[in-house]
């Protein structure tokens, strides 16, 4: 993989949030976090994946471990809403401005929510999408949190 500067990667530079740029190869089509955080090299507690989801008009940006699996039903009570649905994977790119194996909670289009897996509190550093396929990001998690004005809260199947 071609070092690149994503517009993800200016984002965090200019709001001054350290991260460590990873690139890595694979296949559109076989792509799934597993994979890439072999590739990487990581646990994978310690990479996420960014799903986006709505309720009527309003956008929720969840970022879970990759090995997790997101609770619908705890994610809409956590937050606070009756219910969640997930953007189509079609609808990606014109509702949060990335494909799918891009998605970043940075630099999304639309005004949104994020909210990340309470698993993000046992870690300093979080991996995630650094908006472009075959590029990761290794973040510091509390200037990340910080600059996404994120909540922490459990939306996972399998935790308490």
């Amino acid at each position: 993989m071609k070092k690149v500067k994503t517009n993800v990667m200016r984002l965090l530079d200019k709001a001054k949030v350290p991260y460590d740029a990873m690139y890595y190869d694979i296949d559109k089509e076989g792509f799934d976090g597993k994979k890439v955080t072999d590739l990487l090299g990581l646990k994978y507690e310690e990479c996420f994946k960014t799903l986006a989801l709505k309720h009527d008009h309003d956008l929720y940006v969840i970022v879970i471990p990759v090995d997790k699996e997101l609770d619908l039903k705890k994610a809409a009570k956590n937050i606070g809403v009756k219910e969640l649905v997930m953007v189509h994977v079609k609808d990606l790119l014109k509702t949060v401005g990335y494909e799918r194996g891009s998605v970043s909670p940075v630099g999304i289009r639309a005004k949104h929510q994020v909210i990340f897996d309470s698993s993000v509190t046992k870690l300093d550093k979080v991996e995630i999408s650094g908006g472009q396929m075959g590029v990761g990001l290794n973040c510091d998690k509390d200037s990340l949190l910080k600059y996404l004005n994120a909540k922490v809260l459990d939306v996972c199947k399998g935790e308490k």
